[in-house]
């Protein structure tokens, strides 16, 4: 394994799916835990095959938890472990002063749960919105979706220029493929556990099980 060479690193971007938590696709973790699972099945399809837009698709699947308790959600995610090492390798990274962020097409509510529990600065996600009933808040069906799946590029060249970072500065970290776009705007990439040879292919570094407890070893140079 080489050195992870990140003298002139800035910012180090993570997806959060599988990366730095374990459950690899956020929706098919909670459709499981919900008892949603075989019906948003034909949803995924179409949204896979492009019949549904992005946010169409995101509209059409969060409504399938419509009504459910927003602490049922938090209550799940937080029973996602982390990978090992994930909060050693922010901890080391942030020790170093460098900014770190999510960038996730995932659930923003999940992006914020760990930023907050690890001190992370930046948290980008989909966004899914709740209304009161009943004295507690719920899921409305509605959503926003601000990091579709295959535009994880555009999001972090936003977030690049929000902080006059260039991709120079710049470590992404991520185990699918649309976390690629991303690599290609990173001078350091790690594939963690690749889900597909494209992903390893396409990062300057490659984990093959899903642990970060190497990229603390090669940080530290031991």
């Amino acid at each position: 394994m080489s050195e992870l060479e990140i003298d002139h690193v800035r910012l180090a971007v993570f997806d959060l799916d599988g990366t730095l938590k374990q459950a690899r696709d956020p929706y098919v973790y909670l459709h499981t835990h919900l008892g949603t699972l075989e019906a948003s099945e034909p949803i995924t399809a179409k949204g896979m095959s492009g019949a549904l837009p992005y946010e169409e698709w995101l509209r059409q699947d969060v409504s399938l938890w419509r009504g459910v308790p927003r602490e049922r959600l938090v209550a799940l995610f937080r029973r996602n472990p982390y990978l090992p090492g994930a909060r050693e390798l922010i901890r080391e990274l942030q020790a170093r002063g460098i900014n770190v962020a999510i960038i996730s097409s995932g659930l923003l509510l999940h992006a914020q749960l760990v930023a907050e529990e690890l001190g992370i600065t930046h948290a980008i996600g989909n966004e899914i919105f709740f209304v009161e009933k009943n004295g507690q808040w719920v899921v409305s069906g509605e959503v926003k979706a601000h990091c579709p799946y295959s535009e994880k590029g555009r999001v972090l060249a936003e977030l690049q220029a929000r902080l006059g970072v260039s991709p120079q500065e710049t470590l992404a970290v991520g185990d699918t493929r649309g976390d690629i776009p991303m690599f290609r705007r990173a001078r350091v990439s790690v594939a963690v556990h690749p889900n597909h040879p494209a992903v390893a292919q396409a990062a300057t570094h490659v984990v093959p099980e899903p642990d970060l407890r190497p990229l603390v070893a090669w940080m530290r140079g031991t």
